[in-house]
């Protein structure tokens, strides 16, 4: 609070003592400069004009006393400037070329002369620093966007080139996963920085990432912002991602394109078997765009369309199914020693036997009549084999099918209303369908994914002065996460002969309206069973609300405004919602016997009768003063509050079970209805200076905190569906031709939950006091522009994260006195304690589920570096260096309850987690050239005839990356439950050096596995259930002295070359108009990229790698005409 209260009274003070001139940032674009005579006095009231060259829509302002003036909230696009005054003749720069959130100061001098002369002046139309602003940021303009070669998983993808910007690390493995928010961005957790399209947000409510992911035809440009940007922006934990479509113009222009990849161009993968087939694809790409006047400097639009289908099939071998013998009910084969003469076999424990008696099944020949007809019924669709493995079983190879189909649409509208007003809407949408199939089962097994998401923005910019303009929006996001069930649309367990079971939720799709919710899953001992996965059905949505005042104050730019969002997620996720049951022999000696007679070990469904619907508002305010202290030097001061609600479930069906009142706890009846009580106190103060220390020459910096926005349900934790919207009823050894009805839970029925005095199940818990999540950001950068299209910037770029979330597992019984008062409680142990003692309680029934809590904290340091040769002379060049380190507690708060990045090993002792991070990667170049060969027409070679023709027209593009590859660690179970039973996050002790000098790293050993000991034991007194427990120092014993991440031992790092060639055929039908051919070679050189080794110790594999974390050499062919 010092440095917020320091800062705000700097700010505070500039803005009172400073005298006038502007400088505004915007979402769009602005101009900017300062109109003096040829003595170099200012030109009050002069008149300057601002004209969109494409759509001829003009900007009419006036300068104010300090001889400047702004264009503000301008689209990206190259602009003509003019300015003029009474006695002086007209000066014009034509040609700027504006992008995104780029502020160029366009200065004139007017001569003396008749205001009808014009002077056209050269050399500054297109001035590449940004001498006003502290921020960082890197600009991908359209030219990059459509000729560098673009992949995705979902189609040609803007996020995939998110990599061309200093400091951007992204996942290893990951095929253009920027949408999905696995990136890192100069320190920043994935998922944590907010994805904005045409200036409403796309952040997916609940996974983080751009929901939204629009199509590269439709992209104008798009900007990572990171570090110290204005204070117009927040949510987020260290960048903005800015994506802004495409306009309409004065004139029509459109393409159509079709793009396709498949098995038959593509190299093996580096392990897969040279012997056998490739497994078989075909993926097309294909779409058009058009856009243009609808009245001619007026009215405007955009559309475009993309399709992407896929179809492909995975073989899987080594599949484990029953014969026919056993399928008919003869087991005999399993008795290897012969039956008596009482058909006895006279090996006892392969004989089996009648469910739950002792009685022998004659010759292991089950009557016809007693074979369950549920079981014949499921063994209908399993498949059959006829090549025999091991007793009663046949191997079986199938070939797993997949499908996608995606469609997107992009429509937008400009309309210049008037002088003062500007409107424009747009509409972002996708939707998709995504088939897999259960292998065992094949198509009856049908599992379907789809993709229903939109986004749209609606925009009103209106000029009341030439110093005082309001820009508004408005922004909705809709997404819904959608995952069936394997069979689902096409069976239900009655189906099979199940009763009892209810239907699932009415209005998830693929189900016919809640009757066929898929296959039921059951396995068997021995087998491969029919597996099944979690119905998932989870509409979200986030409605936006942003108002930005910009005012032009002198030597002052200011701008304030103020943003709503309100999130809205329901969730529908029952686990098991059509049946789970398993049959492992308990019953009769064999599990297929048991699965034959119906009798099942154990089973469970979980009935949901509706959704769980989280809902949240958050609050921003800002004001941001870029004031002129010298004509060389700009503040960039800025104050932002934020305020982030708690979510709350509208039908109070949120509970957990406070391991300190011993109570099951309903939201909204005997607790409150929010999951953890919100600050009040997210102040982040922006704090930043540009310099132009002489001609070409930039020093910048600057200082800021950011407070990143809530992701999925809340940062603390939501508890868990109570008993009036989630019941789990469980079955042990029954037969499931028999089952009890299953009742569904009645939303009405709220009561207060009363005491625990026993057992009970998991509950997320997590204290309501929560300290918010916050960011402090800070860059110091030289740039310097070479020549006329040529920047370069290095700097020192750092973060620190603070209480950052992550999953924390609270053991209840094991408190130290210090940390149950740091909760707000006096006991040293929970009143739940004595009677789980008393009852020899298990230790999984000890802990509570983790739950969100700011225990964690980052530190990122780097050195980034950048070179951009804007495109002249038929090439251009963007490259950029980071050399970072990054150390955190805990790297992530997704990946899994028990996962070793987001538990740790000791939750009581925060230190011995801080090493590496598993995002730390230490050094990272990208290089990406476009380059057009100078030959045919308008070339400096060739420019008529056949020649020119044949060699005219081609070009050649690439992206380089190659960077140090992310920390490994390494993982300990044999520890048991020194850390209350999540075994995944133990680590053993070193006794060695994992990489010795000499060792010479092999995909078959990657490090010396002998360098660690795994025969770590529990201290004898650490789960005692009593007070005496003394907390970290006990603990200290029982765990491994191993880092969480080694920085030495690292994953494979990346060596990959994607390289594309174009060649341009002119198609006489319009001086634009022309066809591309593209051929895109992703992994060029087919490179192996090696992912992780093994880290399970208890494996023959263990330090082994065995698998590619990229794909091999891919060949993209593609046309594209443009007109």
């Amino acid at each position: 609070m010092k440095i917020i209260g320091a800062c705000l009274g700097f700010f505070l003070s500039m803005l009172v003592l400073s005298t006038p001139d502007i400088l505004a940032q915007g979402l769009f674009g602005t101009i900017s400069g300062v109109i003096t005579d040829s003595s170099g006095a200012v030109v009050p009231d002069a008149t300057v004009k601002v004209t969109n060259v494409n759509t001829n829509i003009v900007v009419t302002l006036n300068t104010n006393s300090a001889g400047a003036y702004v264009a503000t909230s301008l689209n990206p696009g190259v602009y003509d400037v003019e300015a003029g005054a009474k006695g002086f003749k007209t000066a014009v720069v034509k040609g700027v070329a504006l992008e995104v959130n780029a502020n160029p100061k366009i200065n004139l001098t007017l001569e003396v002369g008749a205001t009808v002369e014009t002077v056209e002046v050269t050399g500054e139309n297109s001035p590449l620093l940004q001498t006003q602003q502290s921020d960082l940021g890197q600009t991908v303009n359209e030219r990059e966007l459509e000729q560098l070669p673009t992949s995705g998983g979902t189609g040609r993808n803007v996020y995939s080139l998110l990599s061309l910007a200093p400091g951007v690390s992204q996942q290893t493995g990951c095929d253009g996963c920027g949408n999905y928010g696995n990136v890192r961005i100069s320190g920043s957790r994935p998922r944590s920085d907010d994805y904005t399209l045409d200036g409403s947000t796309v952040t997916a409510p609940v996974f983080g990432g751009a929901a939204v992911s629009p199509s590269v035809d439709s992209i104008q440009e798009f900007r990572i912002e990171q570090n110290t940007m204005s204070a117009e922006y927040g949510k987020a934990g260290g960048a903005i991602l800015i994506a802004v479509s495409k306009s309409g113009t004065n004139a029509f222009h459109g393409s159509a394109y079709e793009y396709n990849r498949n098995q038959k161009l593509d190299a093996r993968n580096f392990f897969e078997d040279p012997t056998q087939r490739k497994n078989p694809f075909t993926y097309d790409e294909f779409g058009g765009s058009m856009g243009g006047p609808i009245i001619k400097d007026k009215l405007f639009f955009f559309t475009d369309y993309q399709g992407i289908r896929f179809h492909g099939s995975t073989a899987s071998a080594g599949l484990t199914v029953p014969d026919a013998s056993f399928r008919g009910g003869d087991l005999s084969a399993l008795c290897t020693t012969g039956f008596d003469s009482s058909g006895n076999c006279t090996t006892a424990s392969q004989q089996i036997h009648f469910p739950g008696t002792t009685t022998p099944v004659p010759f292991n020949k089950i009557p016809t009549g007693q074979i369950s007809a549920i079981s014949q019924n499921l063994l209908a669709i399993w498949p059959t084999s006829t090549t025999p493995a091991r007793i009663g079983t046949d191997a079986l190879t199938l070939s797993s099918p997949g499908s996608t189909s995606l469609n997107r649409f992009d429509p937008r509208i400009d309309f210049n209303l008037s002088k003062a007003d500007r409107i424009f809407g747009v509409l972002h949408t996708q939707r998709g369908r995504f088939l897999g199939y259960n292998l065992i089962i094949g198509p009856a097994g049908q599992q379907t994914q789809r993709s229903s998401d939109y986004a749209t923005t609606e925009g009103w910019t209106h000029t009341f002065s030439s110093t005082l303009v309001n820009d508004f929006r408005f922004g909705y996001l809709h997404r819904i996460g959608d995952r069936t069930p394997f069979g689902a649309g096409g069976a239900s367990p009655s189906d099979f002969g199940i009763s009892g079971i209810p239907n699932c939720l009415s209005s998830v799709p693929d189900t016919a309206g809640g009757t066929k919710c898929g296959t039921p899953g059951v396995a068997i001992t021995g087998y491969d069973g029919i597996k099944n996965d979690k119905i998932l059905y989870e509409p979200a949505s986030t409605l936006q609300f942003s108002d930005v005042v910009n005012k032009l104050l002198g030597r002052h730019g200011i701008k304030t405004g103020t943003e709503f969002r309100h999130y809205s997620i329901d969730n529908y996720q029952p686990n098991g919602v059509v049946g789970q049951f398993a049959f492992t022999g308990s019953q009769t000696g064999n599990g297929f016997a048991d699965f034959l007679f119906g009798v099942m070990n154990n089973g469970s469904v979980q009935v949901q009768n509706t959704f769980v619907s989280s809902r949240a508002w958050s609050y921003s305010f800002f004001v941001q003063d870029d004031f002129k202290l010298t004509p060389k030097l700009t503040l960039n001061l800025g104050l932002r509050w934020q305020y982030d609600q708690s979510y709350h479930e509208i039908h109070h069906g949120d509970a957990f079970f406070n391991p300190y009142t011993a109570q099951w706890e309903q939201f909204g009846v005997n607790a409150p209805d929010t999951t953890f009580d919100p600050s009040k106190k997210e102040f982040g103060p922006r704090v930043g200076f540009a310099w132009n220390a002489r001609g070409g020459f930039v020093v910048r910096g600057g200082y800021g905190i950011m407070f990143p926005g809530t992701v999925g349900h809340g940062r603390a934790g939501d508890g868990q569906p109570g008993p009036n919207l989630l019941a789990t009823t469980t079955f042990q050894v029954t037969n499931w031709s028999n089952l009890p009805t299953v009742t569904s839970p009645d939303p009405s029925a709220i009561t207060a939950p009363l005491p625990v005095n026993g057992n009970v199940s998991f509950s997320s818990w997590a204290p309501r006091h929560q300290y918010p999540t916050y960011v402090q950001l800070w860059n110091f950068t030289l740039e310097k522009q070479i020549g006329s299209n040529t920047i370069a910037q290095a700097g020192y770029v750092g973060s620190h994260g603070t209480h950052l979330p992550i999953n924390y597992a609270y053991n209840i019984c094991q408190q130290s006195p210090q940390s149950t008062a740091q909760l707000g409680y006096s006991a040293t142990t929970s009143p739940y304690c004595s009677p789980l003692a008393a009852q020899e309680a298990g230790i999984w029934n000890l802990v509570v589920n983790p739950g969100w809590w700011g225990l964690s904290s980052s530190i990122y340091h780097s050195l980034q570096a950048k070179v951009d040769h804007r495109f002249s002379h038929g090439f251009s060049l963007l490259t950029n260096f980071t050399w970072s380190k990054l150390i955190d507690d805990s790297s992530s708060d997704w990946g899994g309850f028990w996962s070793l990045d987001v538990l740790g090993q000791d939750f009581y002792d925060r230190r011995a987690e801080r090493s590496v991070s598993a995002g730390d990667i230490p050094a990272r170049l990208t290089v990406a050239p476009i380059v057009e060969l100078p030959f045919g027409p308008g070339k400096r070679w060739l420019n008529n005839g056949v020649g020119g023709q044949v060699l005219g027209g081609w070009r050649m593009s690439a992206i380089y990356t190659i960077s140090s590859g992310s920390p490994f660690g390494i993982t300990d179970n044999s520890y048991g439950y020194c850390n209350a039973a999540h075994t995944l996050s133990d680590r053993p002790n070193m006794i060695g050096n994992p990489l010795p000098s000499g060792f010479q790293q092999t995909p078959q050993h990657w490090f010396d596995t002998s360098a660690f000991d795994f025969s770590g034991t529990c201290p004898a007194n650490f789960l005692k259930l009593n007070a005496g427990f003394t907390g970290p120092g006990d603990v200290a014993k029982a765990f491994g002295n191993a880092p969480r991440y080694f920085s030495k031992i690292r994953n494979p790092g990346v060596d990959n070359f994607d390289f594309s060639v174009q060649k341009d055929f002119k198609i006489p039908a319009g001086e634009q108009t022309r066809l591309t051919f593209s051929a895109d070679f992703f992994n060029l050189p087919n490179h192996p990229e090696f992912a992780e080794p093994n880290a399970d110790p208890t494996v023959g594999n263990f330090g082994q790698i065995s698998r590619t974390a990229l794909n091999s050499r891919t060949i993209q062919l593609g046309l594209h005409l443009y007109f």
